[in-house]
């Protein structure tokens, strides 16, 4: 532990913006430091709700927007962690990309050591996105990434990173016995280019219809509660309701036991699904989806084809899963150790 700095480490991903998944990699994070012997008050975060996320884990926040904010906790830690997500990617626009490129270089600038975990990497289509992808991840003294995808990019710009499952994984989210059910088909559909929402909502409900089951939508952002409302408005979706998920807590309320399966779109809603020891069908709109579904054997949908479960056991996985995230984790931090 490095006493002439106040952080051992500054944590930056994609906080306090209402997404539950990114809050659970947070909270993963900061259970996973402990294991690493790093107690709260030596981890700071980076965050657009400075308050909320000081008071729901317990560590030192900053806001992310405030550069004077960012360079101050940058000076006081040891290190730099670009925690799990999607950071480096250009699907919506190439701000992302731009933001923690800019996050890398002021942590350069005041000798606060960059390292990432839990990373996927991409879609990266434009030149601008690309290079500010690589030179941020090439500054990172170790590197981490959620699937084969990502490790492939990485491997092609010559930079050696381990594969490791999503953060989340080493989590304790739901009870070991849970009661079994065929009520209620869970859904979640984010925003999505193209016609994908829609069809996605089609064939739940021709499913739904068939198997004589009520369809519960689950959000996992202000923007999908709304996609949902909007489908259902214009009469392409039939809902019991809308489960809108916000705290960790909230999980165990989402995945009730009496579920004949979940159809879903965002990483963490399939993660959660496969923890809850659910069938799951994964909609691939992003390679990380892909990659996970491919990693669990879980099936994926085909968008011209039904809504369709086959016999298989994700859960099985999870223990092994979680073993490695935390025994990956531990080694990738221990192996910055001090200068």
């Amino acid at each position: 532990m490095d006493l002439a700095r106040r952080f051992d480490v500054a944590l930056c991903g994609y906080y306090g913006f209402g997404n539950l998944g990114d809050e659970l990699l947070a909270k993963a994070t900061v259970a996973l430091l402990d294991g690493c012997g790093v107690p709260k008050e030596r981890i700071v975060i980076l965050s657009r709700d400075v308050a909320e996320t000081s008071h729901s884990l317990g560590t030192f926040a900053v806001d992310r927007w405030n550069p004077i904010r960012v360079l101050g906790a940058l000076r006081e830690s040891r290190t730099l962690l670009l925690g799990g997500g999607g950071l480096f990617q250009d699907s919506t626009s190439v701000r992302s990309s731009f933001y923690y490129w800019g996050i890398v270089r002021m942590a350069r600038m005041v000798k606060c050591r960059p390292w990432c975990f839990g990373q996927s990497v991409g879609p990266l289509k434009g030149r601008l996105a690309r290079f500010l992808a690589r030179d941020a991840l090439s500054a990172c003294e170790r590197r981490g990434v959620r699937d084969r995808f990502s490790l492939e990019i990485l491997n092609a710009w010559k930079l050696n990173a381990v594969l490791s499952p999503d953060l989340v994984f080493g989590l304790e989210i739901f009870p070991p016995h849970r009661p079994a059910g065929s009520e209620f088909l869970l859904l979640n559909i984010r925003p999505w280019k193209g016609n994908l929402p829609e069809r996605l909502a089609g064939k739940a409900m021709e499913y739904a219809e068939e198997n004589g089951l009520k369809i519960r939508g689950i959000s996992m952002a202000e923007e999908d509660a709304r996609t949902m409302e909007q489908l259902e408005s214009r009469g392409l979706l039939k809902l019991a309701g809308i489960e809108r998920l916000r705290t960790f807590e909230d999980c165990s309320r989402a995945w009730p036991g009496q579920c004949a399966g979940a159809v879903g779109m965002r990483l963490h809603f399939c993660i959660l699904t496969v923890l809850a020891g659910l069938p799951l069908l994964a909609v691939p709109y992003d390679p990380k989806v892909s990659g996970l579904a491919e990693t669990l054997g879980v099936p994926i949908w085909d968008p011209n084809g039904p809504i369709s479960f086959r016999s298989a056991d994700p859960l099985q996985e999870v223990p092994g899963m979680k073993e490695r995230v935390g025994r990956v984790f531990r080694e990738t931090y221990l192996s910055i150790g001090e200068r």
